[in-house]
């Protein structure tokens, strides 16, 4: 597994969208704050507008077929399974429908981005965590870190959960800019973890 390519697919995006973000504030398109604690805007609002438009369908979706390119690394060389690969690829190809419709306006652009994220959202951590639990020892150093990933994941669902009735958008807010960040954080961390005989 190359270290490069996880390494591509958790900065490029992470960076884009924090380079989207300031761009944004300074054309007065979002709030300022630190999104990860405040929860003032979205993921979405940041990647609407202006140059944060091009931005994220420019270099954020490049970075989702490296991670369709890391599915497939893994499943030709680490762990086999045609469902694991088909539910991750589909996966992407929903989160690339979501950056696709994302800064357009009306029904079908507001259900492309509803049903992509949602998909991703879900589909993604199942994926993760069935690599986790499906490799041997003799594949990987330590789970340690990936379980806690997991764990974290989890947390997520469930202060999603609890605070739903609330209907406080920041709140929600906050748990999706954590939570995009684990999701991404997976790949890297999965790739330094993994040993380096035969894989």
């Amino acid at each position: 597994m190359n270290n490069i390519l996880t390494r591509l697919i958790f900065f490029v995006p992470v960076l884009t969208v924090i380079i989207a973000y300031f761009f944004s504030t300074f054309s007065g398109y979002v709030e300022w704050c630190f999104p990860l604690l405040d929860g003032c805007t979205s993921i979405s609002k940041v990647g609407r507008y202006g140059i944060s438009f091009y931005l994220y369908k420019i270099l954020i979706i490049p970075s989702v077929i490296l991670m369709i390119i890391f599915w497939y690394q893994v499943n030709l060389n680490i762990y086999r399974s045609k469902l694991l690969l088909f539910l991750s690829i589909t996966s992407c190809i929903f989160l690339i429908i979501y950056l696709l419709a994302l800064g357009f306006e009306g029904k079908i652009y507001r259900f492309m981005r509803e049903i992509g994220i949602f998909l991703f959202f879900i589909v993604t951590p199942i994926c993760q965590a069935w690599l986790t639990f499906s490799l041997s020892s003799n594949k990987i150093r330590s789970k340690f870190f990936l379980y806690t990933l997991l764990w974290m994941y989890l947390i997520c669902l469930g202060s999603y959960l609890f605070i739903l009735p609330f209907d406080n958008a920041n709140y929600e807010n906050v748990i999706e800019w954590n939570f995009v960040l684990l999701i991404f954080l997976f790949f890297p961390l999965f790739s330094g973890l993994l040993r380096r005989v035969n894989v």
